[in-house]
């Protein structure tokens, strides 16, 4: 059986549907409806839906339908995220999707999915964010219900623009995809076939229209006639001959031509920005839209772009032999939204962004849940059948599991109490460890000092204090803190010079037994109305003899500081 789609397109210059089916992997299209809208009327929503009706009436169209949505009411932003699961991506987005209604004060409706390019500049993901004001879809709902249709889903126009590429066949390389609409621009950055940028922009072909109305002062009718029927913005040195007026009408859109050229240079600076793919420098640029017919557009773009920009056409890709009358080049430049609204619908393997109003959204999750709560009743009732069955000749087995499991965790829970009396009794030979280390400084130690002092103290030194500390020793075990003795002292100039006599005296100490470890020393040489100090640190727990000496400076008043 062959699978259905509708897309429409509600515009403000006209509404736009699309009707296909798939076969066999072909899409055909079965109608192309444009129902015009008069700018005095384009407010009333139920006049627009009543043309619509009769549009829809004479094509023979029914269904529900796939609704595009873009202007100043729908947000597209960009967050990066790290790479989370599902579930938990879910969260984050909500969220977000509830800060930013609290900052609008306004109720939204939103989806999102990641962006299938990575970032250049960090490993997380971009997740593109479509938002959606509550109001625009009551708008399009309102058209919808009058014309007697139903909404199956609303789907940003940029995001159909890119289904209709990749649908229609993409290329390789990067393409810009510029949907320009008589108020709004649906524009999308491609590269090699996949989406990295989506955005919809305020302004269109209507500031053609703006222009020629304030340049000649005009009414918008004649405005569309002068473009319509003398606008060429081609550059001006490929262009043959003008007329005056044709010169005149060119020279009064050079304005609007520029702001179009501006989207296209801003859109892909700010891409590079929100998404973190820095390498994307374009190909080529692809126009449709109303705006895209505009005479000569295609070759200014490409002109100042040095690109090539070439007009967008998926119906080509398509079957439309069975509409009728056969499109035209207005049709083909304007339906291409249309278009990929349907296509979004009819293939699942397409990028998927659906803003649903809490009703359809409350309407599809229950009937989703209905569908899987069905499902899963079934399931139940046949696992404990299944069960059942089971357990009458698995008892015995699930016994001695039981027994199994009931040993191995009464020997775990023994070799646990092991494991934290094991750590307990470790953290009691510590302290006792340390106990013992301030008794051998407080008594070996210092007994020990008395003896080495006695044995090697020159004659012209004398002590002024001993004292025990903990401290890291240099030359002992990397940043622990050890049991030292410090000693301190003042010498008199007498035969031998003092810092001889000092380096003889930690010679003797290093050389004899009753100190495993090299003390550690520092001097102040002494000097005028300053005397000569010393200190000599010395570490008496067990270790290797010897060692690289290391010293440290003593401050004096007066002067610098020599180490030995």
């Amino acid at each position: 059986m062959a699978r259905s789609a509708i897309g429409i397109d509600i515009g403000t210059d006209a509404v736009r549907l699309v009707a296909g089916v798939d076969r066999k992997g072909e899409f055909q299209v079965r109608q192309l409806v444009v129902v015009p809208l008069p700018r005095e009327r384009r407010e009333d929503l139920e006049h627009v839906g009543a043309l619509l009706r009769q549009a829809l009436a004479a094509a023979n169209v029914k269904g529900a339908v796939d609704c595009g949505l873009t202007g100043r009411d729908v947000v597209i932003r960009y967050s990066q995220v790290p790479p989370v699961p599902d579930w938990q991506l879910r969260q984050l987005m909500e969220f977000e999707i509830k800060e930013m209604t609290g900052q609008s004060g306004e109720e939204l409706a939103a989806d999102f999915n990641l962006v299938p390019v990575a970032s250049d500049v960090s490993s997380d993901d971009t997740v593109l964010l479509a938002l959606a004001k509550r109001g625009v879809l009551d708008t399009h709902g309102t058209v919808l219900a009058a014309a007697g249709l139903k909404a199956r889903s609303f789907r940003p126009n940029a995001i159909a623009l890119y289904n209709a590429y990749r649908q229609a066949g993409s290329g390789e390389g990067t393409a810009l995809l510029m949907n320009i609409g008589a108020r709004n621009t649906d524009m999308v950055v491609v590269k090699n076939g996949d989406l990295v940028f989506a955005r919809n922009i305020s302004g269109g072909g209507d500031l053609f229209d703006e222009a020629l109305v304030a340049s000649f002062n005009v009414s918008a009718h004649k405005a569309r006639r002068l473009k319509e029927e003398l606008a060429d913005v081609s550059p001006f040195d490929q262009v043959a001959r003008r007329s005056s007026q044709e010169d005149k009408v060119a020279r009064a859109l050079s304005g609007a031509t520029g702001q179009i050229f501006s989207m296209v240079q801003s859109s892909v600076t700010f891409a590079r920005s929100q998404t973190g793919v820095r390498d994307l420098t374009l190909d080529r640029v692809l126009l449709c839209g109303g705006g895209a017919l505009l005479k000569g557009l295609d070759r200014y773009l490409s002109s100042n772009l040095n690109l090539p920009v070439e007009r967008f056409d998926p119906f080509a890709q398509v079957d439309v032999s069975g509409v009728s009358p056969q499109l035209d080049e207005k049709s083909r430049a304007t339906g291409v939204v249309a278009l990929g609204l349907a296509f979004s619908a009819l293939y699942p393997d397409l990028y998927s962004i659906e803003i649903l109003p809490p009703s359809l959204k409350k309407a599809r999750t229950f009937k989703e849940k209905t569908v899987f709560a069905i499902a899963a009743g079934i399931l139940a009732v046949l696992f404990v059948a299944h069960d059942a069955y089971r357990s009458a000749t698995d008892e015995a087995a699930a016994l001695r599991d039981e027994a199994r499991f009931r040993r191995e965790l009464e020997a775990r829970q023994t070799r646990r109490r092991d494991y934290e009396k094991a750590v307990a009794e470790r953290a009691e030979y510590a302290r006792r460890v340390e106990l013992l280390e301030e008794r051998v400084v407080s008594g070996t130690g210092l007994e020990r000092t008395l003896a080495l002092l006695q044995r090697y103290l020159p004659e012209d030194f004398y002590v002024t204090s001993i004292a025990h500390k903990r401290t890291v020793d240099p030359v002992g075990i990397a940043g622990e803190a050890r049991p030292v003795v410090e000693v301190r002292g003042e010498g008199r100039e007498g035969v031998e010079a003092l810092e001889q006599a000092f380096n003889r005296f930690v010679q003797d100490l290093d050389r004899d037994a009753l100190l495993p470890r090299t003390p550690n020393t520092a001097i102040s040489p002494g000097g005028a109305n300053k005397p000569f100090q010393w200190t000599v640190t010395m570490n008496f727990s067990e270790g290797p003899a010897g060692g690289e000496q290391a010293a440290e400076e003593a401050p004096a008043e007066g002067g610098g500081e020599e180490q030995r």
